[in-house]
């Protein structure tokens, strides 16, 4: 018992954020203030649409189904986030050390999925329990309801975790099969962010729809309604647990539901008793066999070469290649769909200037995600830093081959973006080419800012080649900057067509980008050769 527990401290120890003591005070203060009122405003948002979707489901007679759905729902993304959790924490996570250690494979076993299920259980307490405070008030449920809230809730998350356990050693295999084939995985990514876009994007459409008809009956008609509590007979888990939190047919719910979790622990059990250690060790012998494969050396001129090493140090990695690539590709989607909604449900009440806001607002935002990957320009080379500072070019050279690297990648989606919605009649090509053309120079500032921010306080989080599989601080700062400007630049838009004209729109943006783009390039090329060759790894 002394060993499950000492594990288990470790795994919270070496999951922790790291606190650093260097900076103001006042500065930390404000960041970690501004992030939490970003959560509560985020969180508010989504409780307010939960609250007018269940006012919907009481008028439509779907009150016991939206806790079917919604319970469903959270199941499908614990299961999804937890299995990936789960595999790195079991399998890639794992620190060598402790196997040096007089520790059974089944205690090491018992402490990390220990860890995993206090983790998603806060996850999903988190998801679950103010949008079912909010039914409960919604539809006057009596103090039984809380009563069972509660044990209802440390039981929701034991079944998807068991699947999921289970799951992650077929999951462990197919990504060690793909782990070398980057063009492959970064492929199933994109298809996969693109689809679960696309369901998202047609699920908003529909409640917005429903959020803005007078008539709910009209989009809900009694078919409809008919299909959907025919639907929800058939989520077993999600049903069991409905029956469970409202006490109707109490005791065979919760015997099913006990009885399903047992063989699943039991197969957990089987799978810690049997393999887990042999399958650890497997893991750890055959953690240098992918690089045997000998490499060619080529003449190249300098530009060329500092390109090529930017582009491996890239695409080494598929969690690399995924954060560069992936959301730059699928933006021109994700801005057609969402013009797609604003035109069938904005543009009446808002007026058509709403076009070109919108926008402004999904490419800006979305590419501030993409974008902030050039927040770990710097740190992302680990020890190879090191040679950064001794190779005969420039830092200037070398900072302009990062710069221009995610500049190759994001304009070529900007302008996609823009032809796309030219092209589906949401925008004239002249106004198509002046948004491009603004959104541009702004995403070239984030670039240089994020940049800047990774040579003003590099954070290595890292050394001998291994990823960086966290966010640190200046790429979480670069995102909260792009969606700030992004939201700033999008709302504005919308205001200024509303209450000005539409062309003004483009007085605001050229207004804000051009000098935002003179500024950030110059903070980020001023006096470089001198900030780069003081950083310190």
């Amino acid at each position: 018992m002394t060993q499950f527990l000492t594990l288990l401290k470790l795994e919270f120890l070496n999951r922790a954020p790291k606190i650093r003591v260097k900076g103001h005070i006042f500065s930390k203060i404000l960041k970690y203030l501004i992030t939490i009122l970003g959560i509560i405003a985020v969180g508010g948002a989504l409780l307010y649409v939960f609250n007018s979707l269940i006012s919907v489901c009481i008028s439509a007679d779907l009150t016991q189904e939206f806790i079917v759905y919604y319970s469903c729902l959270v199941q499908i993304v614990q299961l999804f986030f937890g299995l990936s959790l789960t595999t790195k924490t079991l399998f890639y996570n794992s620190d060598s050390d402790l196997l040096k250690l007089p520790l059974s494979g089944k205690t090491i076993f018992l402490a990390k999925i220990t860890y995993l299920f206090i983790y998603e259980f806060i996850f999903t307490t988190f998801l679950t329990l103010p949008v079912f405070i909010i039914y409960g008030i919604q539809t006057m449920q009596g103090a039984l309801f809380y009563i069972m809230l509660l044990p209802n809730l440390i039981f929701f998350p034991v079944i998807p975790f068991l699947i999921g356990v289970l799951l992650s050693v077929p999951a462990m295999y197919v990504v060690g099969y793909l782990k070398n084939k980057f063009v492959v995985m970064l492929f199933l990514y994109i298809i996969c962010v693109a689809a679960g876009f696309t369901v998202y994007t047609y699920g908003l459409r529909f409640f917005m729809e429903v959020l803005s008809s007078s008539d709910i009956s009209s989009i809900l008609q009694s078919q409809v309604v008919i299909d959907i509590k025919f639907i929800a007979n058939f989520l077993y888990t999600p049903l069991l647990f409905k029956n469970s939190l409202l006490f109707y047919r109490f005791w065979p719910s919760a015997v099913v539901n006990l009885t399903i979790a047992l063989i699943l622990a039991f197969l957990v059990y089987i799978f810690a008793q049997k393999s887990y250690l042999n399958i650890l060790l497997k893991n750890i012998e055959s953690g240098g066999s992918i690089y045997r494969n000998k490499t060619q050396i080529k003449e190249r001129s300098v530009p060329q070469a500092l390109f090529f090493r930017e582009f491996l140090s890239i695409f080494r990695s598929v969690n690399y290649s995924f954060q560069y690539l992936t959301i730059v590709i699928t933006t021109p989607l994700m801005v057609f769909f969402s013009s797609q909604i604003a035109s069938n449900i904005g543009v009446e009440q808002v007026g058509a200037g709403i076009l070109p806001g919108i926008a402004v607002l999904v490419l800006l935002m979305f590419l501030s995600m993409g974008t902030s990957f050039a927040a770990t320009s710097i740190t992302r080379e680990g020890g190879n830093f090191f040679h950064t500072k001794i190779i005969p070019v420039s830092f200037t050279k070398q900072i302009v081959v990062k710069f221009l690297m995610y500049v190759l990648v994001s304009v070529p989606s900007i302008i996609i973006s823009c032809l796309v919605l030219a092209f589906a009649g949401f925008l004239s090509y002249a106004n198509a080419m002046l948004i491009a053309l603004a959104v541009c120079m702004i995403v070239i500032g984030s670039i240089a800012s994020s940049i800047n921010l990774d040579i003003k306080r590099p954070q290595f989080m890292f050394l001998d080649g291994k990823e960086i599989t966290n966010s640190n601080g200046n790429v979480n700062a670069s995102i909260t900057i792009g969606f700030v400007i992004a939201v700033l630049m999008g709302i504005g838009a919308i205001a200024v067509s509303m209450f000005v004209s539409v062309p003004a729109i483009y007085i605001v943006l050229f207004g804000f980008g051009v000098p935002f783009m003179a500024i950030e390039l110059f903070a980020l090329f001023f006096k470089l050769e001198k900030r780069y060759r003081s950083i310190e790894a």
